[in-house]
């Protein structure tokens, strides 16, 4: 749901700056070669019913004080990072939740914040975040003091347009090397678009500088319809993503690269150069989307919305404009299959399923190392898991009154 919101609001964005899985059983994984390409085809997941993984609810640790968390991140030596983009700054806690470091504050210098939209761990536990405002990237060492920062591409910072056109970079990942992988989307401003596309997103190799270094992959991007607003007589319009739409979901974890289109269940294995070394399939169907999956989305749009400082100031026809295209957009009939990625320290990918939050559940589909599909795993209500232990999972909590907690539950295995 969050990166879909990200997705849509980039199109509100533009204008602005311009004026679950079901049930299965246990089955079996078949392994083939095909052009020195594996392909593991998984007839469903090889846990037996009410068997397997699963996350105890009952936490660990238990951080409150914060606000419009990203991650939590795991440091190797057990500490944790993460973004609080409520007060934008940096937070370093050691393992039991004792804070260290704060490091930040609300500005445009350096070592300030805007929007913080991201976070990660990289080399020699040093901390990475993205200020999507300002189209820049913070690197802090381990102990959290910054150091420097950069813009994928090498670009200026801030936002502009040429040609009617709007280049986007995200990052996507941060490598064992200290390259970064991102995803490069072009979204084009006044272009007459009929229906729902997928335009190309590009997966591309930078260096620790910005500067590319190579192009991984292009795939097709989220579905997405044209979006138009009108203001003192004058129209603009622009791409924004469709509700629970197919996402391009991708992953740059242990010097391999994750991708899924969401055509099917089926997930890529690339390597740092882009080479494509694993496809990992299943045989499941998507899910309906019903009538209140949709009011439980439309919900979830309009809270996401309303968090937004960057929307706070808007002129209250946009905001009208903009509520009434959440309560308004049409939806698929069938889920997608993946919202997102993670992987634990042991090769294990965590695929997250597609839901509508309605019973504020995440579920994981977990695949081992080898492609093979184990089963599912679920969280405990009200919590979105951000990194993966080998024997627990980090995350955020919030209370009945939304209220936010950064906790560690404990992973049980067998």
């Amino acid at each position: 749901m969050r990166n879909a919101f990200v997705i849509w609001c980039a199109g509100a964005g533009i204008i602005l700056a311009a004026c679950g899985g079901g049930g299965g059983t246990t089955g079996a994984a078949a392994t083939r070669d095909s052009a020195g390409i594996t392909i593991v085809e998984n007839s469903g997941p090889a846990w037996p019913a009410g068997s397997g993984w699963r996350v105890a609810d009952s936490p660990l640790v238990d951080i409150g004080d914060v606000d419009r968390v990203l991650g939590p991140v795991r440091l190797s030596d057990g500490r944790l990072a993460l973004a609080n983009a409520g007060s934008n700054e940096v937070r370093i806690y050691d393992a039991k939740g004792a804070l260290l470091k704060s490091s930040g504050r609300s500005g445009s210098g350096p070592g300030e914040y805007q929007n913080l939209v991201g976070i990660w761990a990289g080399p020699g536990d040093s901390v990475m975040v993205s200020d999507v405002l300002v189209r820049r990237l913070s690197v802090l060492d381990r102990e959290g003091t910054f150091a420097r920062s950069l813009t994928l591409g090498a670009v200026s910072e801030g936002f502009t347009t040429i040609g009617g056109q709007f280049d986007f970079a995200v990052p996507l990942g941060w490598m064992g090397d200290g390259s970064i992988v991102g995803l490069s989307q072009t979204f084009a401003i006044n272009k007459a678009r009929e229906g729902i596309f997928r335009d190309t997103v590009s997966v591309i190799l930078y260096g620790l500088d910005g500067v590319t270094r190579d192009t991984v992959g292009r795939f097709p991007g989220p579905e997405m319809e044209t979006m138009t607003m009108t203001m003192g007589g004058q129209s603009m319009s622009a791409p924004t993503g469709v509700p629970l739409g197919r996402q391009f979901v991708s992953l740059a974890r242990g010097g391999r690269i994750y991708v899924s289109v969401n055509n099917a269940w089926e997930i890529e294995v690339r390597g740092p150069d882009g080479g494509l070394t694993r496809l990992i399939r299943a045989a499941e169907k998507p899910a309906t989307i019903t009538a209140g999956d949709i009011a439980a989305s439309r919900k979830a749009l309009r809270e996401q919305m309303e968090a937004q400082p960057m929307l706070r100031n808007v002129p209250e026809p946009i905001k009208k404009q903009l509520t009434a295209r959440v309560d308004q957009a049409k939806y698929p009939a069938t889920f997608a299959f993946f919202a997102g990625m993670l992987a634990d320290p042991d090769g294990s990918l965590w695929a997250e399923l597609v839901s509508s939050g309605a019973d504020q559940t995440q579920r994981f589909a977990v695949i081992d190392s080898t492609g093979r599909f184990l089963g599912r795993v679920s969280m405990p209500v009200r919590f979105r898991a951000s990194w993966i232990g080998s024997d627990a999972v980090y995350g955020v909590w919030k209370d009945a009154d939304d209220v936010e907690h950064v906790r560690a539950y404990p992973l049980r295995k067998g």
